[in-house]
């Protein structure tokens, strides 16, 4: 963990009024840092409208100024929020295979690429590194609960980590969880690029810009359509 991982930058612009302020009242009534974040995602479940995007650069208090994004620009405002709250943050780089997408887009499904960029939260809280899938709890602890695994249909996955296990690191099964086939999402990661300290160092190395031909199509086809929120 460095200072890099509290800066703000071009996407975490933290320190403008939008995120700052948002950050301090939420701050006030939760102390620690885990409540920190569940209460910030919270915020930004209720007052987000959950859309079809695939700008990746869009700077955070724009993003809630706006009060719409996409799953990983959501992603990105809790990030934002959290280093506003003096938590460090980082991204991995996760590729996923396209198809990972086609229950989301079934539209395009002929028409998504072999892998795709998927830059993947994670916090510095009570000293290690916490993936975003375990914002609200262990996975093993959600593992208890939940009906099924991840399947991209239905909430998205900034939503559904509330309830739900998300585990692309295949953590479940490295802790000897008894249901770790039901929810293991490891057969959709192409490759796991390594942690970088922000979104915009990831964005450096790896270039998330679509082809013009493929943003065309999504536009036209998903571009700013709201996702829905129900259940699988």
């Amino acid at each position: 963990m460095s200072s890099a991982n509290l800066a703000p930058t071009a996407i975490l612009d933290h320190t403008s009024p939008e995120v700052a302020q948002t950050a301090a009242r939420l701050g006030a009534a939760s102390p620690s840092p885990r409540e920190f974040l569940r209460a910030a995602h919270r915020h930004i479940t209720s007052v987000m409208r959950p859309v079809y995007s695939v700008e990746e650069r869009y700077p955070v208090s724009r993003l809630l100024r706006e009060a719409r994004g996409s799953c990983s620009q959501r992603m990105a405002c809790l990030e934002g929020l959290a280093r506003a709250q003096g938590i460090p943050t980082r991204v991995r780089a996760l590729f996923l295979k396209g198809h990972f997408w086609a229950p989301r887009l079934p539209l395009l499904s002929r028409f998504l690429p072999e892998r795709s960029l998927m830059p993947w939260p994670q916090f510095f809280v009570d000293g290690d590194w916490t993936g975003f899938e375990e914002t609200f709890a262990p996975l093993a602890e959600l593992a208890l609960t939940a009906r099924h695994r991840f399947t991209n249909r239905g909430v998205s996955m900034f939503d559904a980590v509330e309830s739900t296990p998300v585990d692309f690191f295949g953590a479940l099964r490295r802790g000897g969880d008894p249901r770790a086939a039901d929810f293991d999402l490891t057969e959709f990661v192409v490759e796991d690029a390594g942690a970088f300290d922000s979104r915009d160092q990831l964005f450096e190395r790896f270039n998330p810009d679509r082809s013009r031909m493929g943003r065309v199509l999504f536009d036209l086809v998903y571009g700013g359509r709201p996702i829905r929120r129900e259940p699988d």
